[in-house]
């Protein structure tokens, strides 16, 4: 049986929220990953409402972690009355600073940490809505076809402290030059923060096709699985194209020749992280939305990689 799958950007923003769909003959179905910022949530409602019409779900929903950007938009949308147990099929979303089970998080809300984390999880159990946390080595499946292997976070990093909020320059210098030589040189430096290392990564494979959705994590907790080298058809760069959430190995050790970076602020993604990919995987296309300085004929006219630019709602058929 054959399944097209194909991805819908919800943002158009520095935010991620991205739907997958696998159209099959017998039935569709739909990934959630990430809801990004609050207007992001309020203009998918109703896409994911006419999903609803046509007598389907969202099948999975992951929360990668409880930044604004990922879970505000979440937030809009679970707040929407047909929202419910009946639509949704199970989250994915992971309590900061406790490994519990989940009987005692629904006895305690504030487990959390974060105000916006607080709200959705009471929103969650409040509409009955299936859900649990995901750790290295956890396993989903959709309908047999669809595996979601889960290869990061730790048990460890969610058992940091996420009140200690850590703030990490993402993009390069306004007056620096691109220059490719130079920056893959660079000494790579990881980022720390609590609720980064924490972010779900998931590994889907369906139909003999792979796509690697990073949250904000870092190489060192993706790659502690020890997976091996594994080519994917789309791999979603972490952290806007942080150059702290990206080294040589964890491009090298997942191969592709398509690549998603949320991030459209002046300076972002990060000089470094274009560089190691145009160095490693030479005209690759990298997806990023407009208004990044990516677009921009003027600064990219010298790089060997194929920037697609997209919007809220673009198509991306893998």
């Amino acid at each position: 049986m054959t399944i097209d799958i194909e991805l819908t950007t919800l943002t158009e923003s520095n935010a991620d929220s991205f739907l997958l769909t696998f159209r099959s003959q017998n039935q569709n179905k739909h990934i959630l990953i990430d809801g990004g910022l609050k207007r992001d949530g309020r203009q998918a409602i109703k896409l994911i409402e006419n999903i609803f019409e046509q007598g389907e779900i969202i099948d999975l929903v992951v929360l990668t972690h409880v930044d604004i950007d990922h879970i505000n938009g979440l937030l809009s949308l679970f707040e929407n009355n047909k929202v419910n147990a009946d639509n949704v099929g199970l989250v994915l979303f992971n309590v900061p600073n406790s490994i519990v089970e989940t009987e005692l998080i629904k006895d305690k809300k504030t487990q959390c940490g974060y105000k916006e984390g607080n709200q959705l999880l009471e929103l969650i159990i409040k509409k009955g809505i299936n859900f649990t946390q995901a750790v290295e080595g956890d396993k989903f499946s959709l309908g047999g076809e669809i595996t979601i292997d889960i290869l990061a976070p730790t048990k460890s990093a969610l058992e940091l402290d996420h009140e200690n909020w850590l703030k990490t320059h993402i993009g390069h210098d306004e007056d620096e030059d691109y220059d490719k030589e130079k920056l893959i040189e660079e000494k790579h430096k990881e980022d720390i923060k609590p609720q980064n290392l924490s972010s779900i990564v998931c590994l889907i494979t369906c139909d003999e096709k792979k796509m690697l959705f990073c949250g904000d994590s870092t190489p060192s907790q993706i790659l502690k699985n020890g997976l091996g080298e594994t080519p994917v058809d789309i791999l979603k760069i972490p952290h806007h194209g942080s150059k702290y959430n990206i080294n040589r190995e964890l491009i090298t050790s997942f191969p592709s020749k398509r690549y998603l970076i949320p991030g459209n602020k002046f300076s972002y993604p990060n000089f470094y992280t274009i560089a190691l990919i145009e160095d490693i995987f030479t005209n690759s296309m990298v997806h990023v939305p407009k208004g990044s300085w990516v677009h921009s004929e003027r600064m990219n006219k010298d790089i060997q990689l194929d920037f697609v630019e997209y919007e809220f709602g673009t198509r991306i058929t893998l």
